[in-house]
């Protein structure tokens, strides 16, 4: 359950949109597509339950974990109360009401991710006011 590196012929896109509250990644917006921004999403090992994706860009990385509290792992589908941890200079946030969709998750034969579109609906706290919204478009690099 490895990571792959996105695919040159395919951008992957990061776009994000962070209310004034948002926290870790607060008061900004944007989309961050490959290259130059550098995507990494995978099933977490230790458990294959967790959809890890991490994407970094002029030196700045976001992380963005995304877990069912029943412990099963994440299929296509909306998730609503789910969990959804963002990461951003090393602080973090993990959102235990989280909604989220993936639109597309697709895996190989030794259940490496091999492309994703998933939306996330993340708030650290419980205010309708620090929304962080996240779409990730991934497609792995071709080996």
């Amino acid at each position: 359950m490895g990571a792959g590196a996105a695919s040159a012929a395919e951008p992957s896109t990061f776009a994000f949109d962070a209310a004034a509250n948002a926290f870790p990644i607060t008061a900004t917006s944007g989309e961050w597509t490959s290259p130059p921004a550098t995507f990494t999403v995978s099933r977490r090992e230790w458990d294959g339950n967790t959809l890890h994706v991490s994407v970094s860009n002029a030196g700045k990385t976001y992380v963005v974990d995304l877990s069912r509290h029943d412990g099963n792992p994440i299929t296509t589908g909306t998730h609503t109360g789910q969990k959804a941890l963002v990461v951003n200079r090393n602080l973090g946030c993990t959102d235990t009401s989280a909604d989220f969709t993936v639109d597309r998750l697709d895996l190989n034969d030794q259940g490496v991710v091999t492309a994703l579109d998933a939306s996330v609906d993340h708030r650290c706290g419980d205010s309708p006011t620090n929304t962080l919204l996240v779409h990730v478009h991934y497609v792995r690099e071709s080996n």
